[in-house]
C-alpha cells in the first residue's frame, strides 16, 4: 500500500480536506473582524474589557491549576496505593463527557446540593437553602474548578504516556542511591524534562477554556458572562449587525488565546531557566508526609467527586421529591425514563449517527494520511492540533462566515435544498465542521502506533503474493486493530461533546443529546437534567466498551492479552 504512486496527491488531498477550511475562515474572520462599524460595534458594548479579563482568568487559573495538580499527583503519587487506584480508574475519568460532569456537579454545587445538605446542621440551615452564590459567582470559581477537576486526568494521561518506565526507573535508581527523595527526583529531573511532551496538550486545555460555551453557560458567571457566551448570545440576535460584532469579537478572542499560549511558552522557558540553579544545587531533603497525605486527599477528592456526580445524576434522574436538607430523596419515581425515552430514539439515533459518520471518516481521512506519510517527513503534530490549540469560537465564526458566503454563492444552484443546504445550515454542514475537531484527536491517538509498527511485517505480506491493500487489510489492520478502535471510540466521544459546531451550523435544525442536555441543565427541571446528562455519558460508554470489546474478535492473538 505505501508503494503506490497515489501517496503524494493522497497525503496533499488530506491535507486539503483539513487545513485548507481553517485558513479560509481564519482569513474571512480577518477581513469582516476588522471591518470599522463592527469594531465600532464590539467596543461599544459595556463589560466587554470585564468579560475578556474574565475568558483570560478561567483559561489561565483553570490551565495553571491543572498543571500543578498533574505535577503533585505525579511527583507525590509514585508507588503509593491511591496513584494506582486513580490510575486504574483514568479511562472512565475521560470517557465522562465535559456537560454531563458540569451538570452533576451543578447538583452537588449549588445552595441546595449535595454538599451543602451534608454541612447543613453544622452550618444552621435546617429547612432553608443559604443564600450564597455557589453556581455563576462573578469570579468563575465554580467553572474553574469543573475545569481542573476534568483536565487533570487529561494531562496525567499525556505526562504518563511520554514517560518511559525503564528510564524513570533507573534515574529514581540513580537518584535514590545519590541521597535524594523520590519526589525530588520527579521535581528536579523527569517533571522538567516532561515539558516538551506536555506543551501540546497544555495549549490544547488553555484554548478550550478560554472558549469553553457549554459549560460557561452552566456553571460559569452571567453578569457579565464569559466573551465566548457573549459572542454566541450575540450571534443569535436577529438583528444582523450583531453578527459583524460577534466577528470582530471572536478575532479579540482569538488575539487573547495566542497571548495566552506565548504567556504559556514563557512560563516554560522561565521555569526551565530559572529553575536549572535551583534544581542542581545538590541539596537533599527528607520527603514530606503531610504533602504526600494533602496529594492523596486531593486524589481521593478527585475520585471522589466523579462518583458523586453520577450518583446524582443518576438520583435526580428518579427523583419525584427531594425536600432540603434531605440527603436522599423522600420520593422515588421512574415517570422521565418511562415517558420521555421512547421520545428521544429520534435524538439518539441522530448523535449517534453523526458520531459514527463523523468518526468513521476521520479514520479512513487518518489513516489514508498516515499510509501516504510512511518513508517520509511526517507531518509536525502542532499543525495536526492546529484546530485544538486555537480558541474553537474563533475558528468556528470563521467557518460560518465562509458557509454563508459559499451558501449565497450556492442561492438558486441545483444544490440547494441538498443535505449539505446552500444557506450553511444542514446536517452535512454539521458534520464538517466536527470532522475539523474529531479529525485532530483521532490523528494522535493513531500516530504512535503507526509509528512503531515495523514496515517489514507488511513487506513479507508482499512478498508472498499479497496486493498492498490485502496486506494492509489481512496483515496490518487485525495487528493494529486495538488502536484503531480505540481512535474511533475516542473520535466519536469527541463528537458527541461537540456543542458550539452543531448549535452554529445546525442552528436548532440538528440537535444533539449535548445541545439538548444543555438546554436542559441550564433550566430549573433537575430530572431533566439528570436524565439527559446520564444518557451523554451512557452513550460514548457504550461506544468504548465495543471498541475495548471488538480487537479481540478482530484478532484472536489479543484474547490472551486481554
Amino acid at each position: 500500500m505505501n508503494t503506490q504512486a497515489w501517496r503524494l496527491p493522497l497525503l496533499w488531498l488530506c491535507a486539503l480536506l483539513l487545513a485548507a477550511p481553517l485558513a479560509v475562515g481564519l482569513l474571512l474572520l480577518l477581513a469582516d473582524g476588522v471591518a470599522q462599524d463592527n469594531l465600532r460595534l464590539l467596543l461599544a458594548q459595556p463589560g466587554l474589557w470585564h468579560s475578556l479579563g474574565l475568558s483570560l482568568w478561567i483559561a489561565s487559573a483553570s490551565t495553571l491549576g491543572a498543571l500543578l495538580f498533574t505535577a503533585l499527583l505525579l511527583a507525590q503519587g509514585d508507588g503509593s496505593r491511591w496513584m494506582g487506584l486513580l490510575l486504574r480508574l483514568l479511562s472512565p475519568l475521560l470517557a465522562l463527557p465535559h456537560v454531563a460532569f458540569a451538570i452533576g456537579f451543578a447538583f452537588l454545587l449549588a445552595p441546595s446540593g449535595w454538599l451543602l445538605r451534608l454541612l447543613s446542621s453544622p452550618l444552621g440551615f435546617a429547612s432553608v437553602p443559604p443564600d450564597w452564590q455557589t453556581l455563576k459567582d462573578p469570579a468563575g470559581l465554580g467553572l474553574i474548578l469543573a475545569l481542573i477537576l476534568k483536565e487533570t486526568p487529561f494531562l496525567l494521561l499525556m505526562a504518563l504516556s511520554a514517560l518511559d518506565p525503564a528510564k524513570v526507573a533507573r534515574q529514581q535508581w540513580i537518584g535514590v542511591s545519590m541521597g535524594f527523595s523520590l519526589p525530588q527526583i520527579w521535581w528536579r529531573l523527569l517533571l522538567p524534562a516532561l515539558w516538551p511532551a506536555l506543551r501540546l496538550p497544555l495549549y490544547a486545555v488553555a484554548a478550550y477554556g478560554i472558549a469553553v460555551v457549554d459549560l460557561a453557560q452552566l456553571l460559569g458567571p452571567d453578569a457579565p458572562a464569559p466573551l465566548a457566551v457573549r459572542l454566541w448570545l450575540w450571534y443569535q440576535d436577529a438583528d444582523l449587525h450583531w453578527r459583524g460584532a460577534s466577528a470582530s469579537g471572536a478575532l479579540l478572542l482569538l488575539a487573547s488565546g495566542l497571548l495566552l499560549l506565548a504567556g504559556l511558552r514563557l512560563l516554560e522557558w522561565g521555569h526551565l531557566g530559572l529553575g536549572r540553579r535551583h534544581w542542581l544545587d545538590g541539596r537533599r531533603a527528607a520527603p514530606a508526609c503531610l504533602a504526600r497525605r494533602l496529594v492523596g486527599g486531593g486524589a481521593m477528592g478527585l475520585l471522589a467527586i466523579n462518583l458523586l456526580v453520577l450518583a446524582s445524576l443518576l438520583l435526580w434522574s428518579l427523583t419525584r421529591r427531594w425536600p432540603f436538607p434531605e440527603l436522599w430523596p423522600s420520593q422515588w419515581s421512574g415517570h422521565h425514563w418511562l415517558v420521555l425515552l421512547p421520545t428521544l430514539s429520534p435524538l439518539l439515533w441522530q448523535s449517534l449517527l453523526l458520531a459514527i459518520a463523523s468518526a468513521g471518516i476521520s479514520l479512513l481521512l487518518v489513516v489514508l494520511s498516515l499510509e501516504a506519510q510512511q518513508n517520509r517527513r511526517p507531518w509536525p503534530l502542532w499543525l495536526v492540533c492546529l484546530p485544538l490549540l486555537l480558541p474553537q469560537a474563533s475558528l468556528l465564526f470563521g467557518l460560518r462566515l465562509g458557509a454563508d458566503w459559499l451558501g449565497a454563492w450556492w442561492q438558486g444552484s441545483w444544490l440547494q435544498g441538498s443535505w449539505l443546504q446552500g444557506s450553511g445550515i444542514g446536517w452535512g454542514w454539521v458534520l464538517w465542521s466536527q470532522l475539523l475537531f474529531v479529525a485532530p484527536y483521532v490523528y494522535l491517538c493513531l500516530h504512535g502506533a503507526y509509528r512503531q509498527f515495523d514496515p517489514r511485517i507488511v513487506q513479507a505480506a508482499q512478498l508472498l503474493g499479497a496486493s498492498p491493500w490485502r496486506a494492509w487489510w489481512r496483515v496490518k489492520a487485525p495487528l493494529l486493530a486495538r488502536p484503531l478502535l480505540f481512535a474511533f471510540g475516542v473520535g466519536a466521544a469527541v463528537s458527541l461533546a461537540q456543542y458550539l459546531p452543531t448549535l452554529l451550523f445546525g442552528a436548532g435544525r440538528v440537535v444533539t443529546i449535548t445541545t439538548e442536555a444543555v438546554a436542559i441543565g441550564s433550566g430549573l427541571n433537575r430530572r431533566l437534567a439528570g436524565l439527559y446528562g446520564l444518557l451523554q455519558l451512557l452513550l460514548p460508554l457504550c461506544i468504548y466498551a465495543l471498541a475495548l470489546w471488538l480487537p479481540a474478535r478482530i484478532n484472536p492473538a489479543l484474547r490472551h492479552n486481554s
